[in-house]
């Protein structure tokens, strides 16, 4: 196989998130030959220790706009002139086949300047917003097959679409990994996952829903808090308070993850990647829909509810 020098563009943070990382360093285990270098700010509770332990290369570049949620221009960490210019420079210094943006600050301005300046490298565009143009070789929406939405915010005629829940980039651990084989109609376990950083604090929010259920039918929850998460405090004064099972996981490894997931009776968490990753193995989930773009191809399997409405759709499940 050809080996391939490929760039990555992407960001994690407490706002951000960190599932723009890891979902490219997923794209990464399927070509264990390649050279991957990733490109990322460095901002606050980033999770680009992850990027080094996989031995990619990282650069690191500095930032002096700090993210907001739902303001996604701020995600790029500067002016877009200077996220332009050191762009250019890297992709000057060292020549690449492909170049991949999984960031939701990035649009055709910077995609163009590249195709124009360097017209043999691929461009690839990871995103699943409809908020900004884009001008790429290759385009992956999973979460949308309306190909005509997805072709009106694209500039470049000759784009190939790579969009619909096929296309999702899924590390490959639950595509390996047994199914679960027996569903309780009982609960006696509950796994909460809200993802890497969580801002909105939505665990503090389940746990309190959820507490008096917990201590009336003697349940244990295992709770998952990401690398980037800056809510653990709060989650830490709200156990020490109970004197049952909750007990936290923090920045559980993926075959940790798999782990709990299939040991427990009922998944609560995001309407994110990790939503398909318990469909994967199979595993009773109710997801929380809590950011606009999450999920648009929602399936019944999902139990998508609101945090208002989280003991009505436990009841409805645990009374089938």
């Amino acid at each position: 196989e050809i080996n391939m020098n490929i760039l990555i563009r992407c960001d994690s943070s407490n706002i951000i998130g960190t599932g723009h990382v890891m979902r490219c360093l997923n794209y990464t285990e399927y070509f264990p030959d390649y050279d991957f270098t990733f490109v990322c700010r460095d901002f606050n509770m980033n999770i680009s220790s992850k990027i080094v332990e996989k031995n990619h290369t990282l650069i690191l570049l500095k930032h002096n706009i700090e993210p907001e949620i739902n303001n996604y221009r701020s995600w790029i960490g500067c002016n877009y002139t200077d996220e332009i210019d050191d762009i250019i420079k890297i992709l000057e210094e060292t020549q690449y086949d492909k170049i991949i943006f999984d960031h939701y600050g990035i649009d055709y301005l910077l995609e163009k300047e590249i195709k124009n300046r360097f017209n043999n490298t691929e461009l690839i565009v990871i995103s699943d917003i409809f908020d900004y143009n884009h001008y790429c070789d290759i385009f992956i929406n999973y979460n949308t097959d309306n190909i005509l939405a997805v072709k009106s915010i694209n500039l470049n005629e000759n784009t190939e679409y790579h969009i619909g829940v096929e296309n999702i980039i899924i590390n490959k651990k639950f595509k390996e990994s047994r199914k679960k084989e027996k569903i309780n109609s009982k609960i006696k376990s509950i796994v909460i996952n809200m993802g890497g950083a969580d801002p909105a604090n939505y665990i503090l929010k389940v746990l309190y829903k959820i507490n008096n259920y917990v201590s009336t039918n003697d349940i244990t929850v295992n709770i998952v808090v990401g690398k980037s998460n800056n809510n653990i405090e709060s989650i830490n004064q709200f156990i020490k308070t109970k004197n049952y099972n909750y007990i936290i996981h923090y920045d559980v490894n993926y075959d940790n993850l798999i782990d709990l997931y299939l040991n427990t009776d009922l998944a609560i968490g995001s309407l994110s990647i990790t939503a398909y990753e318990r469909l994967f193995l199979n595993i009773p989930q109710i997801c929380l829909k809590i950011v606009d773009n999450q999920l648009i191809q929602q399936l019944k399997e999902f139990n998508i509810t609101n945090i208002d409405n989280l003991m009505d759709k436990i009841n409805e499940l645990t009374s089938l």
